[in-house]
């Protein structure tokens, strides 16, 4: 099993990832990712993506909160 957690940007590009076959932590880096604030003024991920081999489990939208999964 192989999970990953990665910051979602426009343009498809990924950043921040984490690759772990560790559940525990990837839920710790979904969780950091989600709280994190220190976005640059002019832009922001849309969202943090958490897999496990290649299926989501979670999805935090940060364009549209309510519709995080």
């Amino acid at each position: 099993m192989t999970y990953r957690v990665y910051l979602r940007w426009p343009a498809q590009k990924v950043t921040d990832k984490t690759v772990t076959e560790s559940r525990t932590v990837a839920e710790l880096a979904y969780k950091e990712l989600v709280i994190r604030t220190d976005w640059p003024a002019d832009v922001k991920p849309l969202g943090v993506a958490f897999t496990k081999d290649g299926k989501q489990l979670a999805y935090h939208n940060f364009m549209d909160p309510n519709k995080t999964s």
